[in-house]
């Protein structure tokens, strides 16, 4: 089965070709509708959707919601639908920030592949190894806010979609092969159901603790704040995604030569380049900041949540860390697929407050997931 249309995409950039796709819809009742998305988060700091790819019946729809369009119509007809969809948890969350929308059913054919126990659960490597699709990953990041879009930026985003029909069918009767058809369904309802953000979040109080910043100094980590909290506002201002104002890399090394003592921007900020004026002038006034603290202001290393000394749970984690490991490795699914460390320890605390043997308890004491309670609870 080839899920690919021989007809072009259709466009949608006006109310005209969007009324269109509604009649499309209506017409195909209840049918199942394969959903991607595309967003700028490589290009801006306020990242948002440029995108909707859908697939119905074989045809391929591009939606453009920069276009002056209404999407509550196509969304409010997407809602009761099943959609397919593949990794939808990020393109759940921006449809829900940005426009409220909730899906109410979902395939999502990343975590079929994790049930199954792929290797590789990217879409390009299952499209290619179960039906012998070469996808094109080419424009992955490139910058869907810009218009008009190139006859390759279609193509790419029209084979997203074109292909999860046929990709859905070949998991679907793998998963029902092996009995974890409810496993999956389970999965999606789980991430359907989950409690999306309303609003974009910056965490100031520990978005700056950067991978490494807990083997620096207390006054090294003092700095890295300092030229984080400079990057952002100026990240801001220019609506452009941080790592495109000042690299992780480069700030590190300045936090780490700053501390030192050194001063000299040029020095601070090795490269072909010098840091641009504005930039320049924000770095200069964080220094400047992050030299006036106190050391009793200057930040600790981040501390992991306190371990329980509970030995009782300790144990209980521990045994079933074993059920786990036997299970995984009899139905060859990564232990952490079966269960990571948070479930294992949810597990163990429901059930020493609760020592049940009925899965569909465990689950709802301890907000695990029923089949893995099943698996955990068996022998």
């Amino acid at each position: 089965m080839t899920s690919l249309t021989s007809r072009s995409p259709v466009l949608v950039e006006d109310e005209d070709a969007l009324d269109a796709l509604l009649s499309r819809l209506d017409a195909d009742g209840d049918a199942p509708v394969s959903l991607d998305t595309e967003a700028d988060s490589f290009h801006h700091y306020f990242e948002k959707v440029c995108l909707l790819q859908l697939e119905a019946g074989g045809d391929v729809f591009l939606v453009d919601p920069l276009a002056p369009l209404s999407l509550r119509p196509l969304l409010e007809r997407l809602a009761p639908r099943r959609l397919r969809m593949h990794g939808a948890d990020y393109d759940l969350r921006l449809l829900h920030r940005d426009q409220a929308f909730r899906a109410s059913a979902l395939f999502d054919t990343m975590l079929a592949a994790q049930l199954l126990g792929d290797a590789e659960i990217g879409l390009q490597a299952l499209l290619a190894r179960r039906l012998g699709v070469a996808l094109d990953k080419a424009h992955q990041r490139a910058d869907w806010s810009l218009r008009p879009l190139s006859g390759a930026m279609v193509a790419y985003a029209a084979a997203d979609v074109a292909h999860l029909p046929a990709l859905v069918d070949s998991l679907e009767t793998d998963l029902r092969t092996a009995g974890r058809l409810s496993w999956h369904a389970e999965e999606c309802a789980r991430l359907v159901g989950a409690p999306f953000p309303e609003a974009r979040t910056t965490d100031t109080e520990n978005g700056w603790r950067l991978k490494g910043t807990n083997a620096l100094t207390a006054k090294e980590r003092a700095y890295v704040r300092a030229l984080w909290e400079a990057r952002e506002e100026r990240a801001r201002a220019l609506d452009l995604p941080p790592f495109r104002v000042l690299t992780n890399e480069r700030l590190l090394h300045a936090a780490r030569r700053a501390a030192g003592g050194e001063h000299d921007l040029v020095v601070l900020f090795p490269g072909p380049r010098p840091l641009p004026g504005a930039l320049a002038t924000d770095v200069r006034r964080a220094l400047d900041a992050a030299r006036a603290l106190p050391p009793s202001e200057w930040p600790g290393p981040r501390r992991a949540e306190p371990a329980d000394a509970d030995p009782a749970l300790e144990r209980a984690v521990e045994a079933l860390k074993g059920t786990r490991d036997r299970k995984a490795e009899a139905l060859r699914l990564d232990p952490g697929v079966l269960a990571g460390r948070s479930v294992l320890t949810a597990a163990a605390r429901a059930q020493l407050s609760d020592p049940t043997r009925d899965p569909v308890r465990l689950a709802e004491r301890s907000g695990i997931s029923r089949w893995r309670a099943g698996l955990l609870l068996s022998s």
